[in-house]
């Protein structure tokens, strides 16, 4: 008790209390049977139920709060009895799991300060017992004016507080614990955790988890003050008067139950007031405050207090360790240049930096880091070199940053739509006299001495002339009186859907006409609904079209063997060019599980240059960013083209008239639309969760 009168009145007000406390689990011998027994101080009601692979007892004891420190049991068979675990699972119920190596028969009963738990059928072979506590013992006192509180023995802390003066009385108030620790963290004794899902696991505290060699990203223990995070810790209301830092150290370490060591250059008083804050995020303020600092060890979880200068040195001289990673999710290529940065770094003053790829420098000048990061690419691994303190904080950033990259399904549909609309139009005129002059574009005329007797009427007595031989070229008579004229001879239309062809004869002159007419409606419908899957933060292409090869002329690599003659080729290559649809885009889930579509839309083709050049190629495209929800349909239009061309060629000034004027000449009128729709649906993929536009069937056994 002459430590406890060292210690501030508040190391003994601030401890959580309840009504029934649970303070001891033994597991002790019987005859035929072993026997958990559970020592609490107070009637308590209790629930148990069964569970399997493995076979499991599990009994929770409501109204009650854990007043012991943590003890992992040895593993060792006692009666079928192969683990326990225990912990406070809820702020009022304490939980306790029994572990078997197969189902046995079970009792449990009640007496006076312990509960029993009977198992019978186990091998009862000779063991000793085991106990959480082996020289710790608890004892309780009564106040009038509060409820019971728990004294901490000597040896639950190490502190530098024995011959410390008694300080200033304060004044304190505890209050219920309202987080608990998880499978990673430390600090058991007076936490509480408030699950809601019914599970056997007691969470057992970090400190007694064993370190491996080799672990993986998402295995890593988080330590009280390693990286700043939301405290899981209790929480206590206290005030501090001008007490001595040693003594306010040592109040805490009794609060958490837990192993603080405190420095030779500790020094100094504390004065502050903390009102319901964690009990780790309260010590690291108060130690801010005076210019210090704490490091937990990562394996064993005792506390050090000491200043920044003392926790460097230490570091400076701390001797590397070596871990490999392995990453899940990540490249650890990827990860290297990020956990290169995070090394512990030793800044030299006035020395120079050693030029080596080994060797990392800081943004500070004359900093290097001490520890290495190499990665694997064959097994993934990430190979990191650093010391032990700053080890898993490392190691903590690594499993943050390697986290299971959500994907994206994008179903896309493309519609392409090209309307053509063609009318064509137009008279042509042949004017000729006779066989003196004419035109021999329109109308071929024979040759008159070619022509030969033939029999028109089938009684085999010659009566006409026919067939003959065209004249060729154009036959003019000079000095004649005789008129010829062509009009339209080279507007004629291509392909016409309509021709009629008019002659007559006007005295000695021959008038033809010829009208042809066109009319055209095309259209083509072009429809696509692929679908891809892809990460998040990664681009995604679809592309419905083809590719054309170009040939691509090389003039440099005709002189590259050193020849003179000027009959050199230069070398040809073969370069494809991708045409048609392409839609590209890069999905980014934001935190509201939205979806920020960077989207790359293109429609192109390539059609023969009128000269050598080879191909012209025509493209419209369109880049944008756009928020939708997920399994909402972004609709990108905008990509429309709308050509007309309208052509009109005839005989001058008679081809302008008023309605008459069409018979002159030649008219044309194209109209061209073409319109490019998509659609991009994108769609989060959960874990579990089906891909959209996969079959909905699964594959048969037998061709897998």
């Amino acid at each position: 008790m002459s430590f406890l009168k060292a210690l501030p009145a508040a190391a003994l007000l601030f401890l959580p209390s309840a009504a029934v406390t649970v303070h001891s689990l033994s597991v002790v011998p019987s005859s035929g049977k072993t026997e958990v027994v559970i020592g609490v101080n107070a009637a308590v009601d209790l629930q148990d139920f069964t569970l399997d692979a493995p076979a499991r007892v599990v009994v929770d004891l409501n109204g009650a709060t854990l007043d012991m420190s943590h003890r992992s049991y040895d593993k060792v068979s006692r009666g079928g009895i192969t683990n326990i675990r225990y912990s406070q699972y809820r702020p009022n119920i304490v939980r306790v799991v029994i572990e078997m190596d197969a189902k046995h028969p079970y009792k449990i009963t009640r007496s006076n300060g312990e509960v029993r738990i009977s198992v019978t059928g186990g091998k009862t072979t000779d063991y000793t017992a085991w106990s959480s506590s082996s020289s710790r013992r608890y004892s309780y006192v009564a106040a009038p004016t509060r409820p019971p509180v728990r004294q901490v023995a000597a040896n639950a802390y190490v502190a530098k507080a024995a011959t410390a003066p008694t300080p200033t009385p304060i004044a304190a108030t505890s209050t219920k614990p309202v987080a608990a620790p998880s499978a990673k963290a430390v600090a058991q004794v007076e936490s509480s955790s408030p699950q809601v899902e019914t599970q056997d696991d007691p969470t057992p505290p970090a400190a007694e988890i064993a370190p491996t060699r080799t672990t993986t990203a998402h295995d890593v223990p988080v330590g009280l003050f390693a990286t700043a995070q939301q405290s899981q810790q209790p929480t206590l209301s206290v005030t501090f008067q001008d007490t001595d830092i040693n003594d306010v150290i040592a109040s805490f370490a009794a609060f958490a139950g837990r192993t603080i060591v405190v420095g030779k250059d500790v020094k100094g008083t504390v004065t502050a007031e903390v009102k319901n804050q964690p009990w780790d995020v309260a010590l690291r303020a108060i130690l801010q405050g005076q210019g210090l600092a704490a490091v937990e060890d990562p394996v064993s979880g005792i506390i050090t207090v000491d200043s920044y200068a003392n926790i460097m040195n230490r570091q400076a001289s701390e001797p590397l360790q070596t871990q490999l990673v392995a990453i899940n999710y990540a490249r650890a290529t990827a990860l290297v240049p990020t956990i290169r940065q995070l090394l512990q770094k030793d800044c030299l003053a006035n020395a120079q930096i050693p030029s080596s790829p080994n060797v990392v420098s800081n943004a500070q000048p004359n900093c290097v880091a001490r520890g290495l990061v190499a990665a694997d690419s064959t097994t993934n691994t990430l190979i990191i070199t650093e010391t032990a303190s700053r080890l898993a904080d490392v190691l903590q950033y690594v499993r943050n940053l390697d986290v299971r990259t959500p994907q994206v399904g994008i179903k896309a549909k493309i519609i392409f739509v090209n309307r053509t609309n063609i009318e064509d139009i137009g008279l042509s005129y042949d004017l000729g006299t006779g066989t003196d002059q004419f035109f021999s574009q329109l109308v071929k005329r024979p040759d008159p001495a070619t022509l030969k007797p033939i029999d028109t009427n089938g009684d085999g007595v010659p009566d006409a002339l026919g067939g003959g031989t065209p004249f060729q070229g154009d036959r003019i008579l000079l000095g004649g009186n005789a008129l010829a004229a062509i009009a339209n001879a080279n507007a004629r239309v291509v392909n016409p859907a309509l021709s009629v062809v008019f002659s007559t004869a006007l005295g000695k002159f021959q008038l033809t006409s010829f009208l042809d007419a066109l009319q055209e409606v095309r259209l083509a419908d072009l429809q696509a609904e692929p679908s891809i899957v892809t990460l998040d933060n990664r681009q995604a292409s679809i592309q419905v079209g083809q590719e054309i090869p170009i040939r691509v002329l090389d003039a440099n690599t005709a002189n590259l063997s050193g020849a003179t003659s000027p009959n050199a080729q230069p070398r040809a290559t073969v370069q494809m060019k991708q045409v048609g649809i392409i839609l590209t885009v890069t999905p980014h889930i934001t935190n509201n599980r939205q979806i920020l579509l960077l989207l790359h839309a293109e429609n192109s083709d390539a059609q023969l240059a009128a000269s050598d050049v080879g191909f012209i190629f025509g493209k419209q495209s369109g880049d944008t960013q756009l928020l939708v929800g997920d399994g909402e349909t972004a609709v990108i239009g905008g990509l429309t083209v709308t050509q007309t061309t309208q052509s009109k060629s005839g005989i001058p000034l008679l081809v302008d008239l008023p309605i008459i004027g069409r018979l002159f000449g030649e008219t044309r009128t194209d109209d061209e639309k073409r319109d490019l729709l998509i659609l991009v649906t994108p769609h989060i993929i959960d874990d579990g969760a089906p891909i959209p536009g996969a079959p909905t069937n699964p594959i048969p056994p037998a061709t897998r």
